[in-house]
């Protein structure tokens, strides 16, 4: 990911649409499958450190952890108070075996090729306790690429089948899979194709005005509240929550 990237996220992720709308997404999936709070928590791929922000506040009274691989990300964590957050590759997680309850992953293994994104979710496995669960979310279907990949670095970007494969041979058995981020599916890939024929180099976390920030933000909460009974065949991520056999 390009290192002006991340201050853009930063200035961004606490009431950009996306942001905001995933993170009510995830606490609706979350919520309905744990049924107490988990005692320890590590996200892997954490950025600039809103996510550990949020989920201390999400889930109270849970020790929360983080790593990341970039130095650029980590400069923010201090600005967030956030001190249990440390560098490291994602593929290596710097802890013991059945140290976690929950871990979360957040379009983090879509930046690497196919043996350390594999490595990654092995990891994963390793350090979660029997029983402990996986929240992943990565960037779905490889035609939908636009601009914004290039910025972030995309290597791959996945279907349902394929990350439900990955987990399973990692030791997973997934308990909820869906896509999400479908209301607006048809109108992103508008905006994908045409970003391809001007020849954009651009983010797509760019600021809107206030009422198109809070009518993309009601779709996804909208989401939210689908996807506490129904699954969506189609979107531009894609969810798993997976539990370690």
């Amino acid at each position: 990911m390009r290192d002006d990237e991340y201050r853009r996220i930063f200035e961004n992720e606490e009431r950009f649409w996306w942001y905001e709308g995933m993170r009510t997404v995830t606490a609706s999936i979350l919520d309905a499958r744990l049924k107490s709070n988990p005692v320890r928590l590590l996200d892997v791929g954490c950025g600039t450190g809103y996510s550990i922000v949020w989920l201390r506040k999400h889930l109270v009274d849970t020790q929360t952890f983080g790593i990341d691989s970039s130095p650029q990300a980590a400069e923010f964590w201090r600005v967030r108070g956030i001190d249990t957050a440390g560098l490291a590759s994602v593929d290596r997680l710097p802890f013991g075996d059945i140290e976690f309850d929950l871990v979360t992953c957040f379009d983090v293994i879509y930046q690497l090729d196919d043996k350390p994104a594999w490595e990654a979710v092995h990891e994963m496995n390793r350090v979660l306790k029997p029983g402990g669960f996986l929240f992943i979310r990565e960037p779905a279907y490889e035609w939908m690429r636009g601009a914004h990949d290039l910025v972030i670095g995309t290597r791959h970007r996945y279907t349902h089948t394929e990350l439900r494969r990955m987990l399973r041979n990692s030791g997973f058995k997934v308990v909820r899979s869906t896509y999400a981020n479908t209301l607006l599916f048809w109108m992103a890939g508008f905006h994908r194709m045409l970003s391809r024929l001007r020849g954009a180099s651009e983010s797509d976390v760019q600021p809107v005005p206030d009422w198109v920030n809070r009518s993309l933000l009601k779709a996804l909460q909208l989401e939210a509240v689908l996807l506490r009974r129904i699954t969506f065949p189609f979107g531009l991520s894609v969810i798993a929550l997976a539990q370690k056999t």
